[in-house]
């Protein structure tokens, strides 16, 4: 089936021709409806140069806002595709330009994996806890080799984490780079404004230029939120709920504490200190096993 059958008629652009069997990505899968009340619609498709499914991202309407997310998303993708060429936990930006009405427009190849969301229960699962760190490890690995090429992720939380076991072993994919700050182009005065998650984003972000200790902050807010579910989220912020937990072992408070300090200068300084320290003491709980 042709693209010009299923996207909409203001969507239509020749260089979006490459793609078929287009249709919105569902809400479960994208963290809201596709609607024109968010910043973007979103479509999957399947790709015909790449013979693989690709994410159409669209600003709902014609807006500088809206098009600066989209542009520093397109300018971190393209320094990741170059820096990072063979990696497999980032999307390959396929396209971007501007659809028929005017409006921007970004493709990049569509995981297969669902967002973390999906596997975070409303109840404590303590038989998952070993789960829930060595996917920590996977991610704050991706997160590393991001630091290494001068981007902060800022906006990581579970809707943008894709995740799936595979025989055991978790595969983590990390998307939505609309809020990433790339170094190299920032801190020379590009303009920075990002959009952020309320809970998981570092709280500093919105006053100064974040370094890779935000990524610290928001991988402490994931995997707590994997530990103990949303219910954190509606109440407390992360690190009084962290300390009234009754539950969590001592060790591996302290280390989530650390990393939720709200000052950088208090916080694990490196994502991979805060590893490290993961990898410790999964390795108290869990010897000889915790790499297999």
């Amino acid at each position: 089936m042709a693209a010009r059958d299923v996207l909409p008629a203001e969507l239509h652009s020749p260089r979006l021709k490459r793609l078929r069997n287009v249709h919105r990505l569902g809400a479960e899968r994208s963290g809201h409806a596709s609607v024109e009340h968010v910043r973007h619609q979103l479509y999957v498709g399947q790709d015909l140069e790449t013979n693989g499914r690709a994410l159409l991202k669209v600003t709902t309407r014609p807006g500088i806002v809206y098009e600066q997310n989209l542009v520093n998303e397109t300018e971190a993708l393209s320094t990741i595709n170059s820096e990072l060429p063979t990696s497999r936990h980032f999307p390959l930006l396929l396209d971007h330009g501007r659809v028929r009405d005017g409006r921007m427009f970004v493709l990049m190849s569509f995981f297969d994996e669902w967002p973390l969301a999906t596997t975070i229960g409303a109840e404590r699962r303590p038989d998952r806890l070993v789960g829930h760190l060595r996917t920590t490890l996977a991610v704050g690995a991706a997160l590393a080799a991001l630091h290494r090429i001068g981007i902060v992720h800022v906006d990581l939380n579970p809707m943008n984490i894709l995740y799936r076991s595979d025989r055991g072993i978790p595969v983590v994919r990390i998307v939505d780079f609309e809020s990433a700050y790339e170094v190299a182009r920032h801190a020379n005065g590009v303009s920075y404004n990002p959009p952020t998650t309320s809970g998981f984003s570092a709280p500093e972000v919105s006053a100064q230029a974040p370094d890779g200790r935000a990524d610290v902050f928001s991988l402490g807010a994931v995997l707590y939120t994997m530990i103990a579910g949303y219910q954190w989220t509606w109440g407390e912020e992360l690190s009084s709920s962290i300390t009234a937990d009754r539950e969590m072992d001592r060790d591996l408070q302290n280390i989530l504490l650390t990393a939720a300090d709200r000052t950088p200068a208090r916080r694990h300084q490196t994502i991979e200190v805060m590893c490290a320290a993961i990898a410790a003491y999964l390795e108290s709980i869990w010897p000889a096993r915790s790499s297999s």
